[in-house]
Order: C-alpha cells, then structure tokens, then sequence
C-alpha cells in the first residue's frame, strides 16, 4: 500500500488569507415602529386562532359521536 500523496502548494504572498469583513446582521435590518410589530402580531395569533378553530369545527362534521 502506497503512503497518500502530499500536495504542498505554497500560497502565494499577494493573495489574502481573509476578506474583507462583511457587516453584521443588526445594521442591515430596518427598524419596525412598535404599531407595526403589534399589527404583525395580532394576525400571527388571529391566523393561529382561526386554525385551531377550524381543526376543532372539521373533527366535529367527521365524527358524528
């Protein structure tokens, strides 16, 4: 059985080891006003809500118990 080949392929001096640091997540991200996220809120509850609900309403048409 054969040892596995090395390959030592020196890095050249120009080329950077790292980039350029890319900008956090938090400076990209707009700022809401508190009457939107309230909005956004009510309809993720409301849309829940009204799921359960209507899970709860079609096992009531199936089972007629």
């Amino acid at each position: 059985m054969q040892a596995a080949k090395k390959f030592d392929h020196p890095r050249p001096v120009d080329t950077p080891v790292y980039s350029e640091p890319k900008p956090s997540v938090a400076e990209d991200k707009p700022e809401y006003p508190p009457w939107d996220i309230k909005i956004g809120k009510m309809i993720f509850y409301l849309t829940v809500a009204l799921a359960v609900w209507f899970f709860y309403w079609f096992n009531g048409i199936q089972c007629p118990c």
